[in-house]
């Protein structure tokens, strides 16, 4: 063998063994990444071999124990659209499991459990799924006594079960408290003229509103304790005493409380203590009537009002939170709930269960004089707070919420409502309407239109704007053009303060009245009613629900018929800013308080009038 022949064997030797060598070293470097099985592992072993055959398989590796180390829907699926093909998937469901269980109980709708049945039909919870499943079909839109007592029956493990036997319990109690038979006492001071006039003045009134229920009214003498064939009581104190600060008493202040109880109930279901100046001494009588009944146009009859109740309403309050400072307004969107503070700060709650609101995030704003009262979760992670001081953009992000835009009184005005078109915020105020285009950066708001609203409901095809004196049409193209379209006048001196939409209807609340609005989607606006003052009080926020309107103002939560054409009960809250709805449970927010009320009691009613 010559020369050559040696030399091209040797090479070929060489370039074999250096091969050798690097799929050893390669192997090694692999085994080692395997053995220790961590992200740091195969992120070496890619620095040193980063176009090896194993590096799409390092590449899966790193995604799969991230996502075993942080499980979540959203990762899981990203793992499953990276690598279809893996046989990783089946190890990591279970460890993603409990967080698609987590994800279907966020969504808490009949598609999100049977997604959760058909992947993990044998799993530990798929009776509490099946179970959760067969509420939300069945027990939200039907929270009938049969109903709830066959959820509870069959469902015992169920998450809402605690919260089903809550409900029957409550209506149960709505039967047992029933008031059918009602007595009236008037206590009146022995200072007052009159004092017969005034007490048979007083149960007059009280006889007429309970007759419209169906109610038998009973006099009984003052002083006296209910007679025994009663099933509820009320008792009136009125007197007559000189105003603060005057001379020789000739001003005097009418003072009243009323207390409606159950006689099986030691705490009153209404207490409420007012008081007005006396008119008709301030003014004379003049030989006339000088009770306060003398004329309806006092200041005393703007306040006084008979609190209606079929039952022991109190016990519909099923939750309170106290909290540090003042709230003014909350919004719901599925299972989710944010609580506006009056400075500005926002808690971020799960309500899935109602009986526990639960904060899940927390917005703090730095404390400045400016004041909140309105606010809108316009999707699941972006919100949207605004008031007399102008207005922000919230945006929940995966450590802590941040402020997207703020935009101030000087820029835009007080503002007063927001809705979200497609990637478009528009709001509206003292200054006009403003769109904020999301899409866009940096973000500047746009006037729209001049004037004071206060009012803005996107409803597609429409946009409802409300002015203090009328309501106007347009559509988003149109708007967005600087254009409005026709007015529906409200009447002079009206003076909208708010507006919501409830139903097919909007609702707009003005100083005094509030005047419902039939909307269409192919007609201008048409208003259908009006609901006095003197009828429902001065309210300040409603919703509804299928068959009833729930009325929150002066005069606590009033429910009320369709259009409010009646007034079954009034339920006293000690919350009375704002009001927003999550299935059969109402939450009520104002001063330093929530509170949940459960509505199963009118609900039922509708669902299966023979329970």
């Amino acid at each position: 063998m010559g020369a050559a022949s040696w030399t091209r064997v040797g090479r070929a030797g060489v370039v074999a063994l250096l091969g050798l060598l690097v799929v050893g070293c390669l192997q090694t470097s692999w085994g080692n990444a395997r053995r220790k099985d961590s992200v740091a592992a195969y992120h070496n072993f890619l620095r040193m071999h980063p176009g090896s055959w194993h590096s799409g398989e390092a590449h899966e590796r790193i995604a799969f124990l991230r996502v075993r180390a942080h499980p979540s829907v959203e990762s899981y699926q990203t793992f499953v659209e990276t690598y279809p093909e893996s046989p990783l998937k089946d190890e990591l469901n279970q460890y993603i499991e409990p967080r698609f269980f987590e994800h279907a109980r966020d969504l808490n709708v009949p598609a999100a459990y049977r997604d959760f049945l058909q992947r993990y039909p044998n799993s530990k919870l798929s009776v509490k799924a099946k179970g959760n499943l067969a509420y939300v079909e069945s027990v939200q839109a039907n929270p009938s006594a049969a109903e709830l007592q066959r959820f509870v029956t069959d469902h015992p493990d169920s998450d809402f079960a605690i919260e089903a036997r809550a409900s029957l319990e409550l209506l149960r109690q709505q039967q047992a408290t029933r008031i059918r038979r009602l007595a009236v006492r008037v206590d009146v001071a022995t200072n007052v003229g009159q004092a017969k006039r005034v007490q048979h003045g007083f149960t007059a009134l009280v006889a007429q509103y309970y007759h419209e229920l169906g109610v038998q009214v009973t006099p009984i003498p003052a002083g006296s304790d209910p007679p025994p064939h009663v099933d509820a009581w009320m008792r009136i104190d009125y007197k007559e005493v000189p105003a603060s600060g005057t001379f020789g008493g000739r001003t005097l202040v009418s003072q009243c409380r009323v207390r409606l109880y159950q006689v099986d109930i030691k705490e009153p279901i209404w207490d409420r203590s007012f008081e007005a100046p006396a008119d008709h001494i301030i003014r004379g009588a003049y030989g006339r009537d000088k009770t306060v009944f003398a004329n309806s146009s006092y200041r005393f009859w703007k306040q006084f009002f008979v609190p209606v109740s079929t039952w022991a309403t109190s016990l519909a309050r099923v939750h309170h939170i106290e909290y540090p400072e003042e709230v003014s307004a909350i919004d719901i969107r599925g299972n989710r709930a944010v609580v506006l503070y009056s400075k500005g700060s926002i808690d971020y709650l799960d309500v899935s269960t109602p009986l526990e609101p639960r904060v899940i995030d927390r917005y703090r704003r730095e404390r400045d004089l400016s004041r909140w009262t309105g606010i809108e979760l316009l999707t699941e992670k972006l919100i949207v707070s605004f008031g007399p001081d102008g207005i922000e953009l919230i945006e929940l992000g995966a450590f802590q919420p941040k402020r997207l835009a703020q935009f101030e009184l000087p820029e835009v005005g007080s503002i007063a409502a927001a809705d979200l078109y497609r990637s478009t915020l528009l709001f509206a105020g003292t200054q006009g309407v403003f769109a904020l285009r999301l899409e866009n950066r940096p973000l500047r708001p746009q006037r729209l239109l001049e004037g004071e609203f206060v009012g803005l409901f996107v409803r597609n095809p429409h946009v409802y704007l409300v002015r203090p004196e009328h309501v106007e049409l347009t559509n988003p193209k149109h708007l967005m053009q600087h254009l409005s379209g026709p007015k529906l006048a409200l009447g002079k001196g009206f003076g909208a303060r708010r507006a919501r939409i409830a139903g097919d209807s909007m609702y707009v609340l003005g100083k005094d009245d509030t005047v419902e609005v039939r909307l269409s989607a192919t007609k201008r606006p048409k208003l259908v009613s009006k609901l006095p003052r003197e009828k429902i009080g001065r309210l300040t926020d409603l919703t509804s629900d299928a068959g009833h309107l729930y009325l929150l103002g002066e005069r606590g939560l009033g429910v009320a018929g369709p259009g409010a054409q009646w007034v079954s009960d009034f339920i006293q809250v000690d919350a009375g800013d704002a009001v927003a709805r999550r299935g059969r449970f109402l939450f009520v927010v104002g001063g330093r308080s929530l509170e949940v009320l459960d509505m199963a009691p009118y609900q039922a009613s509708l669902a299966s009038p023979q329970d």
